[in-house]
């Protein structure tokens, strides 16, 4: 008989609760991103978690906002319609891929990124955490990427 791994739920709002969340695995990857647009967007760098699309549930009224990110591709930012608190983005690089800000479930996953994107922009002032095994100076291709996927047992 073989050992059941236990599914874990995640969930948040944002500051307002108008916008509800849940995600039932752990993320695939967790990561900080340096670019300029990430720089612009959240005045600092963000650190995120990445997961399929498909496996975050959402309630509630999402306003979208696209610009050009980093890599040329399209991203895509769901923010809560009524306080704007970033939800999730969505990049066009990765189909399928959003990345949810960590500190939306900082209560309930201890932030441990594996990877660094575009190093080249990043701040002195940031440190790598002892955690990171990947840095790109750019975004990385897919390739390598998809190569640092973590958790890919928990989904069927």
């Amino acid at each position: 008989m073989g050992r059941e791994r236990k599914k874990m739920a995640y969930s948040g709002t944002c500051t307002c609760g108008n916008v509800e969340f849940s995600f039932p695995h752990d993320p695939m990857m967790q990561f900080q991103c340096h670019c300029s647009k990430c720089q612009i967007a959240f005045g600092s760098s963000l650190s995120a978690l990445a997961m399929p699309e498909s496996e975050i549930e959402c309630k509630g009224e999402l306003k979208t906002h696209t610009v050009q990110g980093g890599s040329g591709n399209e991203m895509h930012y769901y923010r809560c319609a009524e306080c704007g608190v970033l939800i999730y983005n969505k990049p066009e690089l990765l189909e399928g891929m959003i990345y949810i800000p960590a500190g939306l479930v900082a209560d309930q996953i201890e932030f441990t990124p594996t990877v660094e994107l575009w190093t080249a922009n990043k701040p002195d002032w940031i440190n790598s955490p002892a955690s990171i095994v990947a840095s790109f100076e750019d975004n990385g291709t897919t390739e390598r990427l998809i190569e640092l996927l973590e958790n890919l047992d928990q989904r069927e």
